[in-house]
């Protein structure tokens, strides 16, 4: 069952993710030090073609990032718009700036905050989402933790999908939620009655979820 987290003025955008290239999403990258201690996964449309032009070029598993302008979440309703600069790599590092975008946000499909900390290890969970293409995003629980993004299809299909899937988390059984118990490309999973294949990884980050929460 996907989990909400209730959205107060203090929950601001860091940077996302963007993923696809006929349906887009935009998944936030978060950090356990507010007003970033969040998840999020956005159905998003651009005002450009620069984005699919170069997801065209550089293919499914390459990375492009957004950084919005100051933005708070709960500005992010369907129907609302923001500017953000557009990048391929990770932006304020070695990311290449393409230009300015403004993004439409379509749909939310997922919000969620870190656990809090208990005595029981944290199963290892992704938000599952996608249309043409499968998605997973690593659900963060508490610091240290870290941040992936992986491409995925249903394990034996190979055709797109005919409709969208709607954002759900998943628990990969008999894994650590650490580095060590991470999906990789190339694994084939079970995950609550569902066969994925795992296709690339777009994003795996630690450092932004080394501090305390």
């Amino acid at each position: 069952m996907v989990s909400t987290v209730m959205v107060t003025p203090e929950l601001a955008l860091h940077g996302l993710v963007l993923l696809g290239t006929d349906t887009v999403y935009a998944v936030h990258m978060p950090m356990f030090t507010a007003p970033y201690d969040f998840q999020a996964v956005l159905r998003v449309t651009l005002d450009t073609d620069t984005y699919r032009t170069a997801r065209k070029r550089y293919g499914t598993s390459a990375l492009f990032t957004l950084s919005p302008r100051t933005l708070l979440l709960k500005d992010l309703e369907p129907g609302a718009s923001f500017p953000a600069d557009l990048y391929f790599g990770r932006f304020g590092r070695d990311g290449e700036l393409l230009g300015e975008v403004r993004v439409a946000i379509e749909e939310r499909l997922y919000v969620g905050h870190p656990t809090k900390p208990t005595m029981e290890p944290a199963p290892l969970r992704y938000v599952l989402f996608g249309r043409e293409q499968l998605y997973l995003a690593h659900v963060f629980t508490r610091p240290p933790d870290f941040d992936q993004v992986l491409s995925a299809q249903l394990a034996g299909e190979w055709l797109t999908l005919a409709a969208e899937r709607s954002a759900s988390t998943v628990t990969i059984p008999g894994r650590p939620d650490d580095l060590t118990g991470r999906l990789h490309p190339g694994e084939q999973v079970t995950a609550e009655g569902t066969e994925l294949q795992v296709l690339a990884e777009v994003y795996l980050e630690t450092t932004d979820l080394a501090g305390e929460a």
